[in-house]
């Protein structure tokens, strides 16, 4: 038994494939390039040139004219899957997933389909729930002329079923998404039925050129209205076809893995970068890329992966076309990471969010890459970043700077206030598991250079670091993790690739060797990191090098939102200020004796800014 699902795409994406799953990129006939790797919808008899209205309809149609060998042929989408197996076995049609591993979906829908498939005539989604019917749903969005054509046609050359159209067109039940998976013989009945329809609809005089783009993709949206009409006669007609009705996986909030397949990899010569973010995060995150960008070779491609939480669509949109204001060659890559992390250990004494943890889902969504260059978003570039993406670090699996400031442990005890740590330097030596002379270099993980060609099974090395980030007790999360990894397979990096902005003194208790060092490149950083949280430049206060941080924001889409942020919180301090002060004046008035006190205490106060 041969099993065909075509999965359509008509952008990079995820790439579902397996035995039963093709790839097909639709609409390939407008398109500036093919998707490598996959089938193109505009080969043999075709209707590719009608994607902006016939949707995912083009590859339905491929497969109905081209396909002649399959048992079972059928439709999804590149992210959103029908759940063969029955895996969400209650809930709406539509579900929305977390996480999904291609792999592992894939390898349990072909075991489902090898053993179950062939007691099935029909699988496709269970019935989604309106609060209208079905032509009052269409209608609300969209031009009533094409679904008035729509009916025309059943009435006149599919008669027999439109009792069946109209009981589905008056109902509040829909199939959604044009997918299904049917048996070749009901297959070929669907399609020669829907596409008659479909294509005298489309054929039919009716003015179209005030049309939205969404508007214009009205053929998709009847043919949904079809397939619930279709079903509907078939469950009349033919009450022994064998349905099984089963959700819709929508990834689009999901974390799927991998993300980039060798099969979608980059040209060679694109910089393949990788930043992390939430939405405080996001303006920092436009600041550190108009540094970038400003000192970048224009002519190299970038492809930007960008890893966030809590961002919605439309900043998504904002920050995108932004970059590509920038320059045009450069691609953003937002992939969604959603609460991954949210359950994973947070050290009673460090603030930030559990994003931080978000770079270890590197290794599962880009296995396709060779080479990955990380950067924390609170930097600021001063040269081309291609010099250090290019950099040469032989067979060593990750190149980073030291951590000058973290070294002091070797000096002696460091003593935190964390409960869990109550000495840096034993944590150093028997959490982490590292040797003075590792220690020396222990590195910060807010630039790293991950050599992924010779860390072999890079699932393998991902899975390891999410086992770490969701079971260990780290206090410096995620940076801790990578070096109790990565201690003995470590290039370190020149060291003006990763300069602090903290004062002097903070390396005070640094070993003479590595502090010489630190020194060294602070007197000529080629990156700049607002690392430490007392010298960040958007709290509003004087921090070292904070001018470069606004130069870079100013160009961006941001610079208003962090200064009204920055007034907001100045008119809170203020007003808290004002309370104590009315609270102070009232103390007085009842009790005069406090009256000196409470002046010494006032103009304390006012000092403060």
């Amino acid at each position: 038994m041969k099993v065909s699902i075509y999965s359509a795409y008509h952008k990079l994406s995820p790439r579902v494939s397996s035995k039963s799953i093709q790839p097909i990129h639709v609409g390939a006939a407008l398109a500036k390039a093919p998707l490598a790797g996959m089938l193109s919808d505009n080969t043999g008899d075709n209707i590719s040139d009608k994607n902006g209205s016939f949707c995912e309809l083009t590859a339905l149609y491929w497969a109905w004219k081209n396909d002649r060998d399959s048992d079972f042929i059928g439709l999804m989408h590149y992210r959103r899957l029908l759940d063969v197996a029955g895996e969400i076995d209650s809930g709406p049609a539509e579900a929305y997933v977390g996480a999904v591993d291609i792999d592992s979906w894939t390898a349990r829908a072909e075991a489902w389909m090898e053993t179950e498939l062939d007691n099935w005539d029909i699988v496709l989604p269970r019935l989604h729930e309106m609060g209208v019917s079905v032509e009052n749903n269409y209608l609300a969005g969209h031009h009533k002329e094409d679904f008035d054509k729509m009916r025309e046609v059943i009435a006149a050359d599919h008669p027999a079923y439109l009792d069946a159209f109209n009981t589905a067109a008056k109902s509040t039940d829909m199939r959604l998404g044009n997918i299904a998976l049917m048996r070749r013989e009901v297959f070929d009945r669907y399609c020669a039925w829907l596409f008659d329809i479909l294509l005298k609809v489309d054929a039919a005089d009716i003015d179209r050129s005030n049309y939205s783009p969404y508007q214009s993709r009205y053929i998709g949206f009847l043919a949904e209205r079809l397939m619930t009409a279709f079903i509907l006669h078939e469950q009349q007609t033919n009450p022994s076809t064998r349905i099984r009705e089963t959700a819709i996986a929508n990834l689009s909030k999901a974390v799927v893995t991998p993300y980039l397949t060798q099969q979608d990899k980059p040209a060679d010569d694109v910089m393949n970068l990788a930043i992390a973010a939430d939405r405080n995060y996001l303006p920092h995150a436009s600041a550190m890329m108009s540094s970038l960008l400003a000192h970048a070779d224009p002519k190299r491609p970038i492809a930007l992966y960008f890893l966030h939480s809590g961002i919605e669509a439309d900043d998504i949109e904002i920050f995108d076309g932004w970059l590509k204001s920038q320059r045009g060659n450069i691609q953003l890559h937002a992939i969604d990471t959603g609460n991954y992390f949210d359950d994973s250990y947070r050290s009673s004494s460090r603030a930030p969010s559990n994003a931080t943890y978000n770079r270890f889902l590197l290794f599962n969504l880009l296995p396709g890459l060779d080479r990955l260059l990380y950067l924390d978003v609170d930097i600021i570039l001063k040269t081309d970043v291609a010099k250090l993406y290019d950099t040469d670090i032989g067979e060593a699996k990750i190149g980073a700077v030291p951590d000058w400031i973290m070294t002091r442990t070797l000096t002696g005890p460091i003593p935190t206030i964390d409960p869990d740590v109550p000495d840096l330097s034993a944590y150093h030596r028997d959490r982490l598991e590292m040797s003075d002379e590792q220690i020396a270099r222990y590195f910060n993980a807010g630039v790293l250079l991950f050599n992924f060609k010779a860390m072999g099974d890079l699932n393998a090395v991902g899975r390891h670091l999410l086992h770490e980030a969701q079971n260990g007790r780290y206090l410096f999360r995620d940076q801790d993790i990578l070096n109790k990894a990565f201690k003995d397979d470590l290039y370190v990096l020149d060291g003006r690739w990763n300069v602090f902005n903290s004062v002097d003194a903070a390396y005070s208790k640094v070993p003479t060797t590595n502090h010489a060092k630190a020194m060294e490149a602070r007197r000529d950083p080629w990156i700049i990191h607002y690392a430490d949280r007392a010298y960040k430049p958007w709290h509003g206060v004087a921090v070292p090098q904070s001018g470069l941080y606004w130069q870079a924001l100013i160009n961006t889409p941001y610079y208003g939102e962090v200064m009204a942020s920055l007034q907001a919180a100045s008119r809170r301090k203020l007003f808290d200020k004002t309370r104590i002060v009315e609270a102070g004046k009232a103390v007085g008035q009842k009790y005069p004796v406090l009256n000196r006190p409470l002046l010494i205490t006032y103009n304390t106060i006012r000092k403060i800014r």
